[in-house]
């Protein structure tokens, strides 16, 4: 059974797989279909993805997020919302286009994967709240979708996903999809964490509230 560390690199060299292979011609548009479906429906996208993993638990966390990339396309991979010194990757400033494709190398150091600086990664939350505050999506209603999508059942989230996916691609903030794909995968087991980390996430980037 693979480490902490180890699954939290093999999300990332997933995700790196994905971009290869939607580089390809044709094969983006068969691993878009999948979006919202579970995996017994994505009979097209099991080609590219069934060696890697039809032995893994949360199947569907990896079809989803391959489905969400391809949706993406090319410009997925710009760095956005995550820290600019994260490991392997080019900031906003190297990058204004975001047209470069920059995989996180899965064979880092043991001190690259230390868990304080995965987790110091975006996930969704801290996502949302940059969609509030750099793309001037409406705080409440942001905040009232995260906590929607913390309550929702699996299947019920995986088939959400897409349409809040597409407004931030749309106003051009791109999800971390490692750190997605991990989350994902955890859920069924520690849902409970995983909303919480969501929910600290948002709130931290968010403006105190006013006392009253």
């Amino acid at each position: 059974m693979p480490t902490a560390a180890e699954h939290r690199a093999s999300c990332d060299a997933f995700v790196a797989h994905i971009h290869l292979l939607c580089a390809e011609p044709g094969v983006r548009v068969r691993l878009s279909r999948g979006r919202g479906r579970p995996v017994e429906e994505c009979a097209p996208m099991d080609r590219y993805l069934s060696r890697r993993t039809v032995y893994r638990s949360g199947r569907r966390a990896y079809y989803t997020v391959a489905s969400l990339i391809a949706m993406a396309g090319p410009q997925s991979h710009t760095p956005g919302v995550r820290p600019d010194d994260a490991p392997g990757l080019l900031s906003p400033e190297d990058d204004p286009e975001g047209l470069l494709v920059v995989p996180v190398n899965p064979a880092l150091p043991p001190a690259e994967l230390d868990p304080a600086a995965w987790f110091a990664r975006p996930n969704l939350g801290a996502t949302l709240a940059t969609a509030v505050h750099r793309a001037g999506h409406g705080p409440e209603h942001t905040e009232s979708l995260l906590h929607v999508l913390t309550r929702l059942s699996d299947d019920q989230l995986h088939r959400r996903l897409p349409a809040p996916v597409t407004r931030l691609l749309k106003d051009g903030i791109t999800p971390d999809w490692g750190v997605l794909l991990h989350d994902l995968v955890q859920r069924p087991y520690r849902r409970d964490q995983v909303g919480l980390r969501w929910r600290d996430a948002f709130y931290l980037a968010a403006p105190e509230p006013r006392r009253t």
